[in-house]
């Protein structure tokens, strides 16, 4: 009797140990899926569908509790394909899409090269670069040769290149003083001159015709000249490198790199407040520039202040000579919204004076209008001369059918019809 109990207390036990294991596995398939999806992929590459056998072969290589008895087939014919697949991605120049089917058939130094035909076709790319890197650092760990070993069986043996990390760690350093170097060529001082001269030439009174077709000209010119936006050119290549250096891993290369591309913030904030703050809008541009730097909170929100109140004062200075427009964009640089409003109300009455003469002749001919319909005797008149006018266009329009008419049978006459 109690080697029964003790035979049921063991089979209790063990029962339930299995239940723990079985309920603590994390498993993606199971036996029965795996061998499903193995069964579909041979039948999708008898049929000549490759691509679907091939992705079915990836997935019947799933993690499952108990041993996955196609892993290994599945990988040897995943290597087969994805070489297969991946080659004619790649002869196409379709190099991300080379890369994954290599990475998901084992073929990893196949993946490899496309990942650096990739890279090499965008250099100015700092996310693909990072991925690259990882990817590389990755193939050195222990822990890639273990988790990948049935796939790298059945491909074959694979050696990580050094030398391909470190080509790609040189990435930053090119790529930021390519996008600084880029940027130096965008940016020009003819470019700003000609941008404020734009800017200058807008007339406060919309009654000077002359003016404003001067202006829209000249506007005209500009975009002919120039038909880019050199200023967002000029920024997305000075956020490429800052972008750059946010990408490194090296403390001391991502201080030098941000320092680079600091300067040339500053650089074009001093050319823009200095040069050529004649145009409200470059002094917006200027702040642009330092809210995408990395400078500390407090410089950068001093620097930005900075040029608002240089705005400010501009703003009274074109206020002064009743540059009112003018005015009022540069007090919307500044932050200070009742100034520019006042500027525009006082550019709107500056303009109804001006035009205060034509609304008095426009009156006066209306009055005149009124006091004409109002009389019979005009009013009776005027439909006279209006009958009158009328029956003489009527006669002038028979006169020349008549003609018309005359030169047709002439015509006729000569041609015999």
């Amino acid at each position: 009797m109690k080697t029964m109990m003790l035979r049921a207390a063991l089979a209790c036990s063990l029962l339930a140990a299995a239940s723990s294991s079985f309920a603590d596995c994390a498993a993606d398939a199971t036996v029965a899926d795996v061998q499903r999806l193995y069964a579909a992929a041979q039948k999708f590459e008898l049929e000549g569908r490759d691509d679907r056998a091939f992705h079915a072969y990836v997935t019947a290589q799933q993690y499952t509790c108990d041993a996955n008895p196609v892993a290994v087939p599945a990988a040897q014919r995943g290597a087969v394909l994805g070489l297969a697949l991946g080659s004619e991605a790649e002869k196409n120049g379709a190099f991300d899409r080379a890369f994954a089917i290599y990475e998901e058939a084992g073929q990893y130094a196949a993946a490899d090269r496309a990942l650096m035909s990739l890279l090499r076709t965008r250099p100015d790319d700092p996310s693909l670069f990072e991925r690259a890197r990882r990817t590389l650092e990755d193939r050195s760990s222990g822990a890639f040769a273990d988790n990948n070993k049935v796939r790298m069986q059945a491909a074959g043996s694979y050696t990580p290149n050094p030398k391909l990390l470190v080509e790609v760690l040189k990435m930053p350093a090119i790529g930021i003083q390519r996008a600084l170097e880029k940027e130096s060529g965008i940016l020009n001082d003819d470019y700003l001159s000609d941008y404020v001269r734009v800017v200058q030439a807008r007339p406060d009174d919309p009654t000077d015709a002359a003016a404003v077709q001067a202006a829209a000209s000249l506007q005209q010119l500009f975009v002919q000249k120039w038909p880019g936006d050199l200023l967002k050119e000029s920024r997305a290549a000075i956020d490429l490198a800052r972008s750059w250096a946010t990408v490194v891993n090296d403390a001391a290369q991502r201080v030098k790199f941000e320092a680079q591309y600091r300067q040339r913030i500053e650089q074009r904030v001093a050319l823009l407040t200095k040069n050529f703050n004649g145009a409200p809008a470059l002094l917006e541009t200027a702040t642009d520039y330092l809210r995408s730097s990395s400078f500390e909170a407090k410089d950068r929100d001093d620097r930005i202040v900075a040029v608002r109140n240089l705005a400010a004062r501009l703003g009274d200075t074109a206020t002064a000579k009743q540059r009112f427009t003018l005015a009022a964009d540069y007090y919307e640089v500044a932050g200070q919204d009742r100034k520019a409003d006042a500027a525009r109300e006082r550019m709107q009455q500056l303009a109804m004076s001006r035009m205060q003469p034509q609304i008095q002749q426009m009156q006066q001919q209306a009055e005149q209008l009124r006091a004409a319909y109002s009389d019979p005797a005009k009013v009776q008149a005027m439909r006279e001369q209006a009958l009158a006018a009328k029956k003489s266009l009527e006669q002038q329009q028979l006169a020349a059918k008549q003609v018309t008419a005359k030169k047709t049978d002439d015509l006729s006459k000569e041609l015999g019809i």
